[in-house]
């Protein structure tokens, strides 16, 4: 009988993360490599909504709600038209019953209070990177 090898290709997953503060997007990045996968940053819609239209998608989506310009819901229901099974992580100060319906019941949408700190996050990530 011969033995399995388990070869590491090198593959991670690939997460966008759309957020606007630095300090924010820096932690993100930083807990996204700690789970094992690549981290790419948008600070603005337009190379997000770029990026939707050219590569392929991502595993995951780290999205703010207040983004600058009030551009969050729209770059959800990009997202949602380009790759609908995507999973979204709400990474936000917002209250969560404070964003509309649309981004509360999407069952591929997990929204987190950025005051809960890093432990929570994880956890999102963790369910967003399993799919």
């Amino acid at each position: 009988m011969r033995e399995r090898v388990s070869v590491d290709l090198g593959w991670q997953p690939h997460v966008w993360i759309v957020e606007d503060e630095p300090a924010a997007a820096a932690l993100a990045v930083e807990l996204c490599h700690a789970a094992g996968a690549q981290a790419s940053v948008y600070r603005a819609s337009l190379p997000y909504l770029a990026a939707l239209r050219r590569s392929p998608p991502p595993a995951a989506v780290i999205l703010d709600w207040r983004l600058e310009h009030e551009l969050s819901a729209a770059l959800f229901l990009a997202t949602r038209h380009r790759h609908p099974l995507t999973p979204i992580v709400y990474w936000t100060g917002s209250v969560a019953s404070d964003l509309p319906s649309m981004i509360r019941d999407d069952r591929h949408t997990m929204v987190v209070d950025k005051a809960d700190g890093a432990l929570t996050f994880e956890r999102a990530l963790t369910w967003a990177l399993a799919g």
